[in-house]
C-alpha cells in the first residue's frame, strides 16, 4: 500500500490532548497504518530537557516529517510544535491531514495547505488515503 507511513503530529500535554492522540494512534494503526507518534519516542536514555535530549528528540521527529508518507496532524488546543512540523512537512512536499474535533476558528496557514480536513474519525476512516484527494477546510479562518 502506498501512503502507508504516517507522522502523526499532536500535543500530548493534558488529558484532552492524550486522549485525542491515543485515538488517533489507535484508529489510524487499526486501519493498517504504519504510525510514528512522537510521544512513544522522547529517548528516555536521555536526562528529559538536556541539550543531548533536545538534538536526538528534534532530529528523530526531523526524520520521521521526512520519512513519512503524510503528516496526520490534531489541531485542537493548537501546539506550536504540531504547527512547526506541519509547515516544515508541506515545505517538504508532504501532504498534511488535519483532524479537528473543536469549533475555533482555523489559522489560514494550515487551511490553505492541507490535503484534507476531517472533524471526527468516521470521516478518517471514510477517506480513501490511495487517492488522497483534497478535501478543504469550510470554516472561518485567522
Amino acid at each position: 500500500m502506498k501512503n502507508n507511513k504516517i507522522y502523526l503530529a499532536s500535543g500530548w500535554f493534558n488529558e484532552n490532548q492524550e486522549r485525542r492522540v491515543a485515538e488517533a494512534e489507535k484508529v489510524l494503526r487499526g486501519m493498517g497504518f504504519d504510525v510514528f507518534s512522537p510521544r512513544e519516542h522522547q529517548n528516555p536514555h536521555l536526562e528529559f530537557g538536556s541539550i543531548e535530549w533536545r538534538q536526538a528528540t528534534f532530529d528523530n521527529d526531523i526524520d520521521h516529517v521526512e520519512w513519512c508518507d503524510f503528516v496526520f496532524a490534531i489541531y485542537d488546543e493548537e501546539d506550536a510544535g504540531t504547527m512547526m512540523e506541519c509547515g516544515y512537512a508541506h515545505k517538504c512536499g508532504k501532504p498534511v491531514i488535519i483532524y479537528h474535533e473543536g469549533d475555533d476558528i482555523v489559522n489560514l496557514m494550515l487551511t490553505d495547505s492541507l490535503t484534507a480536513y476531517f472533524k471526527t474519525f468516521d470521516e478518517v476512516k471514510a477517506y480513501d488515503f490511495q487517492a488522497m484527494k483534497h478535501k478543504p477546510y469550510t470554516g472561518s479562518v485567522i
